[in-house]
């Protein structure tokens, strides 16, 4: 009995089979917990530092979320598209064409890692700079990131082969890897850190270390329960009619997410300008936690984009539409506890990720507590904005439609420079860096994610509801949409 339960927390869910919600529910479950288990990383290595070094290398390592959002969420965003497309070879049932798109992406996305390293070890002073971050963060900031940039390789092809799993509709080995991946993190972080006093330089190699744990476990899961994934000789040929599929779909996604954080990031360079570079501490814990009030409204869009994604590539319509109104309902039952959980906690989150020293300083506490707070309860009650435009987003991606998330994240940007460049002085003339201009400049976000549910959720009613998916008008199981199945690849 043992056994069959086990067996069965391992196989993976066909979604496009059983009632949408519950198999959306059952899939998004693990991806929760997993989730939670991968923002914990930079939890957890604040906390190590908070613990073994104190608060200014814990500001020192999340300044360069902005850097790494702007130059890693390009990869990201690709290798995102990559699983689209092996999740709609899977809704198909297609094991050549999955096997293709395995190879061509490991290639493509090694390629862009490459690029996005020398980019970075060219670039990062210049980004450090530019975010207007305190003198005293530099040197901390830098060593971390090096490091990360050169084991970045390894970060996106864990972050490619959890897609391709996710793909194929199990959501339950990820999370176990990455349990253990935390577990790793955790021990060397400590060890690094508190033992051999490598500061911010140790949580970066307990990351790289935790990395190379996952990516190793994921393969290995792949390759054991995927024998048609299995290297051939043929395996790593290069397809250009699939290298085109996975880049028609990764590009302008990728492009998005990185014109996304291109906001965020002049976003934190204005903010870093307050309180003289004690909203950058503030910043460094609101970012953080803003991260983790939103994971269920990001999990269930992880969710609804393998769900799309597998069901398109079936050609079955109603299930669709019946996801995504789940989905819907789903998050708006999540919201009303983030509202509560975010307006309650707000002016409490700097205790988290700073040392009580600091905290309740007599001289910067109260200013570090207040940048922090505002946000928190400025960015809450527009979550549902963001919970809608990720919904919205991972339909048009499932569906193969990247261009109209691009254009909307174009819109975003603007939104976001608009109200960052021009509110504080409309707000305050007579001092741009007053506690109310820092007011205008946190309603960026409200705003930008406004504008992109305007797009990309009015794309959505107009496919599934004006338009009633007429793109989708092609026979189901239609050999046209196919490549032959090379029956000697099957388990």
């Amino acid at each position: 009995m043992f056994m069959n339960l086990i067996k069965k927390i391992f196989k993976p869910i066909d979604l496009t089979k059983g009632t949408p919600w519950k198999a959306i529910i059952l899939f998004a479950i693990p991806i929760m917990i997993s989730t939670i288990l991968s923002n914990a990383f930079s939890l957890i290595n604040s906390l190590i530092l908070k613990t073994t070094v104190g608060g200014d290398s814990v500001t020192a390592m999340n300044s360069t979320g902005s850097i790494s959002a702007i130059l890693f969420n390009f990869a990201y965003g690709c290798t995102t598209g990559f699983g689209i497309i092996a999740a709609n070879k899977c809704g198909e049932k297609d094991n050549a064409g999955l096997k293709k798109a395995f190879y061509n992406s490991v290639f493509i996305s090694l390629i862009i890692a490459f690029l996005i390293t020398v980019i970075g070890l060219l670039s990062y002073k210049q980004l450090l700079s530019f975010l207007n971050i305190g003198q005293q963060y530099y040197e901390k900031a830098g060593d971390y990131y090096v490091i990360i940039l050169w084991a970045f390789g390894l970060i996106l092809l864990t972050n490619l082969m959890d897609h391709f799993i996710n793909a194929m509709g199990n959501s339950t080995v990820p999370l176990l890897i990455s349990i253990v991946s935390t577990l790793v993190n955790i021990v060397l972080g400590f060890l690094l850190t508190g033992v051999a006093t490598l500061d911010t330089k140790g949580v970066a190699i307990a990351t790289l270390v935790a990395n190379l744990v996952h990516f190793i476990l994921a393969l290995l899961y792949l390759m054991k329960k995927y024998t048609y994934l299995r290297p051939t000789k043929d395996a790593f040929r290069f397809n250009g009619k699939m290298c085109k599929d996975l880049l028609w779909l990764g590009l302008p996604l990728g492009f998005q997410w990185s014109i996304l954080f291109i906001g965020s990031f002049y976003q934190s360079s204005r903010v870093n300008l307050f309180g003289n570079g004690i909203a950058t501490k503030a910043s460094s814990c609101y970012g953080s936690y803003e991260n983790y009030l939103t994971i269920p409204l990001s999990v269930m869009s992880s969710a609804l984009l393998s769900y799309v994604g597998q069901n398109f590539g079936a050609k079955n319509k109603e299930r669709i539409k019946a996801g995504i109104k789940a989905c819907l309902l789903i998050d708006v039952i999540f919201y009303a506890g983030i509202l509560i959980v975010g307006l309650s906690t707000a002016k409490y989150v700097p205790y988290i990720f700073l040392p009580a020293s600091e905290v309740n300083d007599p001289t910067n506490g109260p200013r570090i507590i207040f940048y922090c707070a505002t946000y928190i309860r400025i960015i809450t009650p527009s979550l549902i904005l963001q919970g809608f435009l990720q919904l919205s987003r991972s339909v048009l991606q499932g569906i193969k439609k990247p261009l109209i998330p691009f254009f909307s994240g174009i819109g975003e940007l603007i939104a976001r420079i608009f109200v960052c460049f021009f509110f504080p002085t409309w707000f305050n003339p007579a001092d741009p860096l007053s506690d109310t201009s820092y007011i205008a400049i946190c309603f960026s976000t409200p705003v930008a994610w406004l504008v992109s549910v305007l797009i990309m959720g009015g794309s959505v009613i107009y496919l599934f509801v004006i338009k009633k998916m007429d793109f989708m008008d092609i026979k189901k199981g239609s050999s046209l949409e196919k490549e032959p199945t090379d029956v000697s690849l099957k388990k």
